[in-house]
């Protein structure tokens, strides 16, 4: 019998967390970070003038190696990049220093709660996930290949 009680206590904290994150609003502006499969990401939401709140995440999934480093290895990564330029709620581009990354954002009418800025971000994660379980993949035959050596 006390594994049901905790178990009532328990659903009765879940309840009172929930009711928390979606009550309060998030202070602005927000930021924090979470790494998904090894990938880091960076989640910031600002307020504009009017009073709508703009929620932008940010992953890095590594570099894109330079021909003389590993010709193959370039050539599937860009194939990834060119096939993730149709993701829902995001975009994909190799930036400066060859650096992979995705943005996603999305608007909000006006500031959202903490349970909607973890929707949003976890909605943006999901819809970049095939791309980043290819680039992982990438980086494993990279790491078993020496051919295939990720540039630093």
């Amino acid at each position: 019998m006390a594994d049901l009680a905790g178990q009532d206590d328990l659903t009765g904290m879940e309840k009172a967390v929930s009711t928390l994150l979606a009550s309060h609003q998030m202070p602005m502006p927000a930021t924090f970070s979470y790494e998904f499969l090894g990938m880091p990401f960076d989640v910031g939401v600002r307020r504009d003038s009017e009073g709508s709140a703009h929620l932008v995440v940010r992953g890095q999934l590594g570099t894109l190696p330079y021909s003389a480093e590993s010709a193959d290895a370039r050539s599937l990564l860009t194939s990834i990049v060119d096939a993730g330029q149709s993701l829902p709620l995001a975009e994909i581009n190799v930036e400066r220093k060859q650096a992979i990354v995705v943005r996603g954002t999305m608007s909000f009418p006006s500031v959202p709660s903490p349970a909607t800025i973890a929707a949003g971000a976890a909605a943006i994660t999901i819809a970049v996930k095939p791309i980043c379980e290819l680039v992982a993949k990438c980086r494993q035959m990279m790491d078993r290949h020496t051919g295939w050596q990720q540039s630093a």
